[in-house]
């Protein structure tokens, strides 16, 4: 039986023995109804992902490091359409039904409420996913949960799940994965109530490692918008910030230019329609327990609870109600229309804002959202209901109130300055909401007014509201500024602060350890430092290193023999010499970190895996229990006592150990494993082979789940379990049968571990991106059997290489001296050499073996095609690259523009039109690079025929060359048809028709660009073609002194610190870029000599950047 029919199987048997338990046919069932089905959707399809690895590059993704591996991938979309079945997860009341789609990423798809038919969180029509995600494909609407990092990284991925009935009569639904970057887990629990309209979000973040973390989360929630839509804050909300702090506006009505957009004049920006452009809007210093938002056209909205001392963050962002947002949105749905996204983060209250989560620690997080209508948006809410008090014309007053049950007798109460002007007792429920416009006798103050609904049976207050009068501030708060370099921080304290912060938020531009080493430059034994570096090496299996440095820490924490207060560096210390072997050691250094209680629980649960492993279960089961004295939610420690106890055959405790476990976690697959384990050992065969058919339901055959749990089992000294786990796995996974032969050789078989060891080696490399450190003894056992495994090498290096790049390119080179047809490790080994080693020469050796190997990798192209620009290649070579392989390059967005790209330098253009003709990109936020180079074929075409005198057709090309007015802004070079508007002016001109030149020479000074840089160029020229010659020379001039600017930042190694997407640009190519600026302010200057000498030195720096090469061909020699 599949999993997808024993859990329906599962439901059912609970739904009918819940009935017979309660003596009811339908009560409990009917109130809260849990379904498991097939959903047909109109779905595109998304490729398989990449089969190479990609590690990090320092590009950036929503402001932090965008690392991948060791995921996928998974960004080539289809652009055909057709019904898919999806697994729908559907739970309903009498008022509001949710859907959850565990196989994209366990989104909760849409939410509705029952009663008027709004979806009040945003359910899309189709599956349509766009290049938004950090892999890849991204789909929007529902409630995304980023989880660890935003938005999370498998979000368009297949997450565990479980269904649950709980004894209260609500039902929910459990998501969760093991995230594999850190190895935390997650598990969200989405629960419906009888006779409630709101739905619970409990969300548990647990960290199973013995290291310290740092973390995001936020709960991405899309709803429906239009010109009616608002979006609300608590009214105590008066400044709002963008991503990471570096700019500031106030809320709701903005008076300032935020992010480009000019408010200056007072704009009410919490309503949709009055941002035109893309913007996020973060509530500063968030003070009340709601936020949401209120379509005032349909009367209906979303309210969303949480502890704001938790739930800290709540954003607006949207991508505008202007024409390039709405051309955006209009990719990612077909008929649903256009949203905006209500964000609330917990432990956060910015993107990137992460902050720490302790060894085996566990935070909850508790949010509630439900259907709010017919009162005209809400002013306070809570868990009961929601309240809008609003003063209307004539001395009325208007209070509305939703409850989000019923009641039968609710008393609603108004005052003036303590005075009852207004009291009723009505009955209220989610479909029946109270309004009411009283007329007040005598003029008053908003905020002399007091309003509250009580329950008129207890006289408790449900809800109320007290109107506070707001000073707003003229001053906005001091914005993060980006960091100076290492060397000009004279304190050692704000030095180690600001490499923790990078640290800490995952900065993708600058590493931490280059204020980390100036702090042991100055002082080599300051503590904290000395941890951060270790901890650093820790994680990246540096073992050696990383005690050199907890070392150095303890000698000054230790000095006169003292007891530290502090003894993180003992802990670590403990936990790296158990790593190293030395157990001895570590038993006596962790027991002395110990004494520390911050460390008491992580350090005694580590003494406790040791006693295991050396088979003293009772001093194991001593440890564990003292661990849990100081942090009983730790269910690592909680799963390893139940199994100390079912070791030593006390199955009874060992049960009620599992108990609450089992209940409040069911997707702890160690907890499900303990609990089929024991009953297998107590003979129940039955219920073993039950608990056995759920827990693999439950683990859907995915490798990983395998092998994180039986590495669980086998960091706990528990090898045999490990084992079992790893042979109930039906699929075929290289690193499985590599563990697999590695406990067969600690049980003394080597004839069996050396035939788990060959089969592995023989398995396809496609798609196994091993990275749990643990790995690496067991591919290193494997090489002892046979030194000549080149996979065992190349996934070495693979688990290496952002930790320990050299090493892992040592690795890679192990791989193809062994095995020399590997394609893939020569890829990667062109990546390391280039990206760790700063050898070209190597690197392009590299790829063009693995491409000589195969041809069939689109990745190889694109990648070897970056280092050929970035080594000024001639463009003959990098052209001969592509010859023959435009169906292998088409296959990937990436590696087809660069074919493009280099068609067009190459004077290929034709044929670069040609293979764009039909082709459709997949959107990629943040990035115009497509876009350009599609503009680039097209210009340089008609520049072509311009040049052959071919007029006419010269302005039929260039016309395709020119955006839709929302899209030509988009550029990151600024907007586009300024350029092509000036060209093809210079055709009409050729060709006689004077006015058509004159009206795009016009267009060309009087477009609009976000951005300045070489496109102002042609404004210049623009104004030049009009008589405008002042105009011009101030434009031209001021392309001087921004290049001038451009190349002082690039000779002082600026880096854009709040960089939200994308790779830092070679120097190269941004020096050229900058020598461009300043030749065309030369040129349009009339110093063609000068202009000469910085365009050839662009071309000279980037013989790729075709802005250069086409200004050269156009400056004439004075």
């Amino acid at each position: 039986m599949n999993a997808f029919n024993l859990k329906v199987m599962r439901h059912i048997r609970l739904c009918l023995s819940l009935a017979i338990l309660t003596g009811i046919t339908g009560s409990l069932c009917a109130q809260v109804r849990l379904t498991e089905t097939e959903w047909i959707l109109p779905s595109y399809t998304v490729a398989p992902p990449d089969k190479n690895p990609m590690f990090f590059d320092g590009r950036s993704y929503q402001g932090a490091s965008k690392v991948i591996y060791p995921y996928g991938m998974n960004d080539v979309i289809g652009t055909e359409k057709s019904d898919r079945a999806w697994k729908a997860l559907v739970l309903e009341n009498e008022y509001i039904r949710l859907c959850v789609t565990p196989e994209i990423g366990g989104k909760l798809y849409y939410a509705t409420d029952l009663g008027n038919g709004y979806n009040f969180i945003y359910k899309n029509d189709v599956v349509k996913p766009s290049n938004i995600g950090m892999l890849g494909a991204w789909v929007s609407g529902g409630i995304e949960w980023c989880v660890l990092h935003h938005h999370r990284a498998s979000s368009f991925l297949p997450v565990d799940y479980e269904l649950v009935e709980n004894e209260d009569g609500s039902k929910t639904i459990w998501i969760g994965e093991t995230e594999p970057r850190q190895r935390m887990r997650w598990t969200i629990g989405i629960t419906a109530f009888p006779g409630k309209s709101y739905f619970e979000a409990m969300i548990k973040i647990h960290n199973p490692t013995p290291l310290t973390h740092s973390f995001l989360y936020w709960a991405n929630v899309a709803v429906h918008t239009n010109k009616d839509y608002q979006v609300i804050f608590p009214p105590s909300v008066q400044v709002a910030t963008y991503h990471a702090k570096n700019d500031f506006t106030h809320w709701p009505v903005s008076r300032e230019v935020y992010r480009g957009q000019d408010f200056t004049e007072g704009v009410d920006v919490s309503w949709w329609v009055n941002s035109p452009g893309s913007a996020s809007f973060f509530a500063h210093d968030l003070k009340e327990d709601f936020m949401g938002g209120y379509d005032h056209g349909k009367e209906t909205g979303t309210v969303h609870i949480g502890d704001h001392h938790i739930v800290k963050g709540a954003k607006l962002w949207e991508w505008g109600s202007g024409p390039r947002g709405q051309a955006t949105e209009a990719r990612l749905t077909e008929n649903a229309g256009p949203y905006v996204e209500i964000m609330t983060g917990a432990y956060s209250d910015n993107q990137p804002d992460y902050s720490w989560i302790k060894p085996y620690e566990t935070k909850i997080i508790r949010q509630y959202w439900y259907p709010v209508r017919d009162i005209g948006g809400f002013k306070n809410a809570n868990l009961n209901g929601a309240v809008n008090l609003e003063e209307r014309e004539g001395n009325r007053i208007f209070l509305g109130y939703h409850s989000t049950q019923e009641i039968d007798r609710a008393r609603i109460v108004l005052k003036n300055r303590g005075r009852v002007i207004f009291e009723k007792i009505v009955r209220i429920s989610p479909e029946s909401a109270f309004t009411e416009l009283i007329k007040s006798g005598a003029a008053f103050k908003l905020t002399d007014l007091y309003t509250e609904m009580t329950d008129a049976g207890t006289g408790e207050i449900l809800v109320s509201y007290q109107p506070v009068e707001m000073d707003y501030p003229e001053e906005l708060p001091e914005t993060v500024e980006p960091p100076p370099p290492p060397g000009d921080i004279a304190n050692n304290e704000e030095l180690y602060l600001t490499g923790r912060r990078i640290e800490q938020f995952h900065n993708p531009r600058i590493d931490p350890m280059d204020y980390y080493v100036e702090v042991l430059r100055r002082d080599p034994l300051d503590i904290r430092t000395n941890i951060s570096v270790g901890n650093i090496l820790l994680k990246n299996g540096d073992y050696l290193n990383a005690r050199k440095h907890f070392s150095n820490a303890i000698t000054r924490l230790a000095k006169d023999y003292t007891r530290p207060s502090d003894c993180e560096a003992l802990y670590l210390q403990g936990i790296t010499l158990r790593a190293l072997g030395l157990f001895d050691e570590a038993v006596d250094t962790l027991h002395r970190a110990a004494w520390d209680y911050a460390f008491h629980a992580p350090a005694y649960l580590e003494l406790a895996r040791i006693s295991a492993a050396k088979g003293d279960y009772a001093k194991s089961l001593a440890e564990i229990n003292i661990s849990l004295s100081t942090n009983a939610m730790n269910n690592s420690a909680i799963c390893f006592r139940a199994a100390m106890q079912r070791k030593m055959g006390d199955y009874s405790e060992a049960e009620k150990t599992l108990e609450t476990i089992l209940k409040e976690d069911p997707l702890d697959f160690r907890a499900a494993n303990e609990a089929y384990l024991l009953a297998r050992e107590r003979g129940d065969n039955q219920e073993a082979g039950r608990r056995l058919d759920i827990l693999a339901g439950n683990m859907r055959d995915f490798e990983q789940n395998y092998l994180e749990l039986a590495a669980g089992y086998l960091n706990d000294g528990l090898p045999g379990e490990a084992e079992d786990v790893l042979l109930r796995f039906k699929g075929e996974y290289p690193i499985v049968s590599y563990y697999l032969g590695y406990l067969a050789h600690r049980k003394g078989n080597r004839e069996e571990a050396g035939k788990y060891f060959i089969a592995a080696s023989r398995l396809p490399e496609d798609y196994c991106f091993p990275f749990r450190l643990e790995t690496i003894r067991v591919l290193e056992t494997a090489l002892e059997y046979d030194p000549t495994d080149g996979k065992a090498y190349y996934y070495l290096g693979n688990i290496l290489y952002d930790k320990q790049p050299e090493k892992a390119i040592g690795c890679w080179e192990k791989a193809v001296e062994h095995a020399p047809g590997l394609s893939i490790a020569y890829r990667n080994l062109g990546w390391g050499y280039y990206r760790c080693l700063e050898d070209g020469h190597r690197a392009i050796a590299a790829y063009e073996k693995a491409i000589g190997l195969n041809k069939e990798e689109p990745v190889y192209f694109e990648e070897l095609d970056a280092l050929y620009e970035t080594s000024n290649a001639p463009i003959e070579k990098r052209l001969r690259l592509f010859e023959g392989n435009n169906e292998v390059v088409s296959r990937r967005d990436d590696a087809f523009a660069r074919q493009i790209a280099v068609l067009t330098l190459a004077g290929k253009a034709e044929r670069a039109v040609e293979y764009l003709a039909g082709r459709q990109f997949s959107y990629r936020e943040g990035s115009s690079r497509v876009r350009d180079i599609i503009i680039d074929a097209y210009l340089v075409l008609g520049m072509l025929q311009l040049e052959e005198k071919d007029y006419d057709k010269a302005v039929e090309t260039l016309l395709k060359a020119q955006l839709p007015e929302e899209e030509a802004s988009g550029s990151r070079s600024g907007n586009r048809n300024i350029q092509v508007n000036y060209y093809l002016g210079l055709a009409y001109e050729a060709g006689g028709k004077q006015a058509l030149a004159k009206k795009m020479y016009t267009s060309c000074t009087e477009m609009e660009s976000a951005r300045s840089g070489y496109i102002s160029y042609y404004q210049g020229m623009g104004n030049l073609k009009l008589g405008r010659k002042k105009e011009a020379a101030e434009i031209f001039s001021s392309l001087v002194a921004e290049g001038e600017e451009q190349i002082r930042r690039a000779n002082s190694s600026e880096v854009d610190f709040f960089a939200k997407f994308g790779a830092q640009e070679a120097e190269n190519a941004r020096l050229s870029d900058a020598y461009v600026l300043k030749g065309l302010g030369n040129n349009g200057l009339g110093d063609t000599g000068q202009a000469l000498e910085n365009l050839k030195k662009a071309v000279e720096l980037s013989t790729g950047n075709l802005n250069a090469v086409i200004a050269l061909s156009e400056v004439t020699t004075p």
